[in-house]
């Protein structure tokens, strides 16, 4: 049996995007159940995401829409500011 496919609709994006983020931040592969290693750059990256998605979609969305991007935003954005800078170069060899 094959399961159903969501609605394509804005809050499936917003969740999209907020899924993918919690799994940069060191989540878990659903299909292995096994732990992923955190990616701080790609975490930021889909909070932007949502950010530009938010700005963009301005006056368009509903009162529940609104508050829900918002509060998803909120919630990534303080976990984001847990996740340690990403790995920078490694810095050249001293001479």
């Amino acid at each position: 049996m094959t399961p159903a496919v969501p609605e394509a609709s804005l809050t499936a994006l917003m969740q999209f995007l907020a899924e993918m983020a919690l799994l940069c931040m060191g989540g878990q592969n659903p299909m292995t159940k096994e732990p992923l290693p955190a990616n701080p750059a790609m975490a930021r990256f889909y909070v932007d995401l949502l950010s530009v998605l938010k700005a963009k979609t301005e006056g368009l969305r509903t009162e529940a829409e609104t508050a829900q991007l918002d509060e998803i935003l909120y919630q990534l954005r303080m976990r984001v500011m847990d996740l340690k800078p990403a790995a920078e170069s490694p810095a050249a060899p001293k001479s």
